[in-house]
C-alpha cells in the first residue's frame, strides 16, 4: 500500500468514527430527521468502503504482476546475477548463473562464490572483493570459473556495491558474463597476428635476399664482361712472352724479366677465373665425388700450412656420401674459407669443419627459404675468431670488398665462394659475431650431372706440327698476330682471317684448290665475334659439306648447353684464354 492509499484509508477510518459518536446510547432518543441523515452517511461510507475496497485489489494485482516480471527478468537475464555479501557469501543467484555452472539454485545460495572458481585465480577474486567494499568504486575483473562437470570457462564480473535503506549491512551486486568466446577470438586475432608478423619478417627476409641476388648478379655479369677482356689482353702477354723465352741467345737478365712477366700474368689469369667463378661463368668438370674423403684429404693437407696455434678438428657423419661437384673448384672452396678463418685467428684458436646428409620433404622448414625439397649434404667450417661485424655481413660476397689492409687480398676470396657454391646448385649461409665467431654453413645437392671434359693439355714436351695450314679467326689484331706467331714457332702454316665471313671464303676457296699442301687442316676460331661468331661460323661449315677439323678459342667460359651443341656438331676442342704455349701446341697436335 502506497502513501496514498494509507491516507485515504485513514480519511474512512476517521470519518465511521464521526458517524458512530452521532448515534445515542438510546435510539428511542433518534428522530426520524437524524435517523435518515445517519442511515444515509452509512450507505456513503459503505459506497467509499466498497471503492477503496476495489481500489486496494487492483493495487494487489498490479504489484503481484510486477514482481512476477521482476523474476523473470531477474532469472532470464542473458548473464549472471547474484547478490553477495562482504564475507563473499552468495546471498541470491539468478537461473542464468545456475546454468552457467551447472548447478541447482540450492547449490549456490549460502555458498562462498570461491567455491566455484579456479584455483589459480582465486586471488584475482579476493582483490577485486577487497577493493569494491574498501573504495565502494564498480569493479571489473576476469577470471575462470568452474562448471559441476570440472572443466572451467571465461568470465568477466562486473561487481557495484548495493544500496540499503534498513540499516543492514552492505551487500553487492554483481554481474557474471561468460566471455569464452571472446576470449578465444582475442586469442585467435593474437596467433593471426603473430603468424602475419612472422610472414612479414620472411617476406622482408626474401626481399632482401632477392635484391642481394640481383645486386650479385648484376656484378657478376659486369665481372665476366671485363673478364673477357682481360683475358684477351693476358692471353697476347703469354703467348708474346713464351715466343720471346724461346728466342736464341737470350740474355739471362731479359729472361728473368721475361719470366717474371709470364708469372705476374699467370696471377692476372687467376685473378679473372675467381671473378669468372664469382658470375658463375666458368664450365665444370664434375664427377662423383665422395666428399667425407675429399674433405679429410683436404685437412691432411691444410694441417702441414696452417699454422700450429691453429688446431683443426674434422667430423663426417657418414663416411660414404656422394655429390656431383669439381674437385679443382671445391678445392678452391674450401682453401678460400680456411684461409679466412686463419687469418681471422692471429693468436690462434679452434677451426670445425664437418659433414652431415640432410634430408627435406616437402612438410620440412628448410634452413634456407630457397633451398628445395630432397638430398643435401651439410658441410660447416666454422672458427673461434673476430668474427665479421653486422654491417660488414650484407657485403661480404661482393667482388673486390675486402676488409684486410692494403697486400693481405683482392677481396675476390669470398665472391669466388659465392660463384662456386651456386655454380653447383648449392646456397650458403653465414653467421658471426663480432669476438664469437664466424661459422659458414654450404649445402650442396647430389646432382644427376653429365660431367663435361676439357680438352687434355700440355703434356711435359712442346709438340710441334708437320706443316700443316691452320687458319686463325680472331677479331682482335694483336691477339691474332700473337697465335700466328706461335704457331708458326711451332712448325705450322698459318692463315690468318679477322672475321667469320673472311674465313668462310678462305675456306670455300681452300676447298675448291688441286692443291693439296695448301689446303687447310684445322680451324682455330675465336667464338665471340662481330657480326658472326665461331659457333655460327661452324654451323656454316657444316651446311656447306666442309668436314675440316674446328677448334673454339674463347674469353668466356663456355656454358654446358653451349659446349654439348658444338660437341654435337663436332668441334675438334676448345681452349680457354690465356693460353700458354704448351698448351696450344698440346690441343692443336690432339685436334690433327
Amino acid at each position: 500500500m502506497n502513501e496514498t492509499e494509507m491516507n485515504s484509508a485513514e480519511l474512512l477510518r476517521q470519518r465511521a468514527e464521526e458517524i458512530v459518536a452521532q448515534i445515542p446510547e438510546d435510539l428511542a432518543d433518534l428522530s426520524p430527521e437524524a435517523g435518515q441523515q445517519l442511515l444515509h452517511e452509512l450507505r456513503v461510507h459503505q459506497i467509499e468502503l466498497e471503492m477503496q475496497n476495489e481500489e486496494l485489489r487492483r493495487t494487489q494485482l498490479e504489484l503481484e504482476a510486477a514482481r512476477s516480471r521482476y523474476f523473470d527478468l531477474y532469472d532470464l537475464a542473458p548473464v549472471g546475477y547474484i547478490t553477495l555479501s562482504k564475507q563473499g557469501i552468495i546471498l541470491e543467484a539468478n537461473l542464468t548463473l545456475v546454468d552457467l555452472l551447472g548447478v541447482t539454485r540450492k547449490q549456490v545460495v549460502k555458498r562462498p562464490l570461491t567455491r566455484f572458481i579456479l584455483p589459480p585465480d582465486q586471488d584475482i577474486f579476493y582483490h577485486h572483493h577487497r577493493q569494491l567494499f574498501a573504495t565502494g568504486a564498480p569493479q571489473i575483473c576476469e577470471l575462470r570459473l568452474l562448471r559441476a562437470s570440472g572443466d572451467s570457462f571465461w568470465a568477466q564480473l562486473e561487481a557495484a556495491i548495493e544500496p540499503q535503506n534498513d540499516g543492514h549491512a552492505p551487500t553487492a551486486g554483481i554481474i557474471i558474463s561468460d566471455i569464452g568466446t571472446r576470449k578465444q577470438a582475442a586469442l585467435a586475432l593474437h596467433k593471426s597476428h603473430e603468424r602475419l608478423e612472422e610472414a612479414i619478417d620472411e617476406l622482408r627476409e626474401a626481399q632482401a635476399q632477392l635484391v642481394q641476388q640481383e645486386r650479385l648478379a648484376a656484378i657478376g655479369q659486369l665481372a665476366a664482361g671485363i673478364a673477357h677482356d682481360f683475358n684477351n689482353i693476358l692471353a697476347v702477354i703469354t703467348l708474346f712472352v713464351d715466343l720471346s723465352l724461346c728466342m736464341p741467345d737470350l740474355p739471362p737478365k731479359l729472361h728473368e724479366r721475361l719470366e717474371t712477366i709470364g708469372q705476374q700474368a699467370r696471377r692476372a689469369a687467376d685473378l679473372v677465373q675467381q671473378i669468372l667463378d664469382f658470375g658463375r661463368r666458368a664450365v665444370l668438370q664434375t664427377r662423383s665425388l665422395n666428399l667425407a674423403t675429399f674433405l679429410q684429404e683436404q685437412v691432411d693437407l691444410w694441417q702441414h700450412t696452417i699454422p700450429e696455434s691453429i688446431q683443426i678438428h674434422f667430423a663426417a657423419e657418414t663416411a660414404n656420401y656422394l655429390v656431383k661437384a669439381d674437385p679443382t673448384r671445391l678445392q678452391q672452396l674450401f682453401t678460400n674459407l680456411v684461409l679466412n678463418a686463419r687469418d681471422a685467428m692471429p693468436d690462434g684458436g679452434d677451426l670445425h669443419l664437418g659433414v652431415a646428409q640432410l634430408h627435406l620433404d616437402h612438410r620440412d622448414t628448410a634452413p634456407l627459404s630457397d633451398m628445395a625439397a630432397g638430398d643435401w649434404a651439410r658441410i660447416t667450417i666454422s672458427d673461434s675468431g673476430t668474427g665479421i661485424p653486422a654491417t660488414t655481413l650484407p657485403h661480404i660476397y661482393e667482388p673486390f670488398f675486402t676488409t684486410k689492409g692494403p697486400g693481405r687480398g683482392s677481396g675476390l676470396g669470398l665472391a669466388q665462394v659465392y660463384g662456386i657454391v651456386k655454380q653447383h646448385n648449392g646456397h650458403i649461409d653465414v653467421q658471426s659475431a663480432e669476438d664469437q665467431g664466424t661459422t659458414f654453413t654450404i649445402y650442396l645437392p647430389a646432382l644427376d650431372a653429365t660431367p663435361l671434359v676439357k680438352t687434355a693439355v700440355a703434356p711435359s714436351a712442346v709438340q710441334h706440327g708437320q706443316g700443316e695450314t691452320i687458319l686463325v679467326v680472331e677479331d682482335s689484331d694483336v691477339l691474332r698476330e700473337a697465335l700466328a706467331s706461335t704457331l708458326v714457332l711451332l712448325n705450322y702454316q698459318v692463315v690468318t682471317a679477322a672475321d667469320a665471313r673472311e674465313a668462310l671464303a678462305i675456306l670455300e676457296q681452300d676447298g675448291e684448290s688441286e692443291m693439296p699442301g695448301q689446303n687447310i687442316a684445322l680451324v682455330l676460331s675465336d667464338l665471340v665475334m662481330p657480326n658472326m661468331g665461331g659457333k655460327a661460323l661452324l654451323q656454316a661449315l657444316r651446311k656447306r659439306g666442309l668436314t675440316v677439323p674446328f677448334m673454339i678459342l674463347s674469353g668466356h667460359p663456355l656454358e654446358a648447353d653451349l659446349l654439348q651443341t658444338l660437341q654435337t656438331q663436332g668441334v675438334a676442342g676448345w681452349l680457354l684464354k690465356p693460353i700458354n704455349i704448351e698448351e696450344l701446341a698440346a690441343a692443336v697436335a690432339r685436334a690433327l
